[in-house]
C-alpha cells in the first residue's frame, strides 16, 4: 500500500466526521465543552485533528506546511473542515510519488523528531489526527450532545434508544 493509499482515505473520512459531528449539536456552546479543566476543548479538539491535514500531508509531498487559522467558531470550524476536504480532493496521487524516500523532521509536543515518512504517517500523524477527532467527539459527548459513534465514523447505524449501560432499561 501506498502512503497516499494509507493517507488520503483516512483522512478524508475524518474531514467528513466533523461537519456529521456538528450538526448533531443541540447548542453550539457544547463545543466549548472540555473533559478536563486542562484539555482542549471539543472545537479545539476538531482544529488540531483537521490541522493533521496539511501537517500529514504536506511533508509527504515535500512541501512545508502552511500556517492555519485556529479559529473556533462553530462557522469557522466547519469551513476548515470544507477546506481540508478540498485540499484532499486535489491532491493526485502522483503527488506522493518520493513520499517513501523522504526523513520528516517535525515537532510532537515540546520535542523535535525525525522518522521515516511510513513511521510519520502511520505512526504519529494518523494515531494524533484520530486521537483529537475522538476527543472533540468525547468532549461532545460530555456536554450532553447527541452524537452516536456512527457520527464519528459514519459506518455504525443503531437505534437511538440503544443503550451500551448494562442498568439501563433499553438493554
Amino acid at each position: 500500500m501506498t502512503l497516499y493509499d494509507a493517507t488520503i482515505p483516512p483522512l478524508k473520512r475524518l474531514t467528513d466526521a466533523v461537519p456529521r459531528l456538528l450538526a448533531c449539536l443541540d447548542d453550539p456552546a457544547q463545543l466549548n465543552a472540555r473533559l478536563a479543566p486542562d484539555s482542549f476543548n471539543a472545537a479545539e479538539h476538531f482544529c488540531v485533528a483537521l490541522g493533521y491535514v496539511v501537517r500529514t500531508v504536506m511533508p509527504l509531498m515535500g512541501d512545508d506546511v502552511p500556517d492555519l487559522p485556529f479559529d473556533t467558531d462553530p462557522g469557522a470550524v466547519l469551513a476548515l473542515a470544507h477546506d481540508m476536504r478540498f485540499l484532499l480532493d486535489e491532491i493526485p496521487a502522483s503527488a506522493f510519488d518520493r513520499a517513501e524516500e523522504r526523513q520528516i523532521t517535525h515537532t510532537a509536543g515540546e520535542t523535535t523528531l525525525t522518522q521515516s515518512a511510513r513511521d510519520f504517517a502511520l505512526l504519529y500523524a494518523l494515531p494524533n489526527a484520530q486521537f483529537h477527532l475522538a476527543l472533540g467527539y468525547a468532549s461532545l459527548r460530555h456536554a450532553g450532545a447527541r452524537v452516536g459513534k456512527g457520527d464519528l465514523d459514519g459506518f455504525h447505524v443503531y437505534d437511538p434508544r440503544t443503550s451500551f449501560v448494562s442498568d439501563s432499561p433499553m438493554n
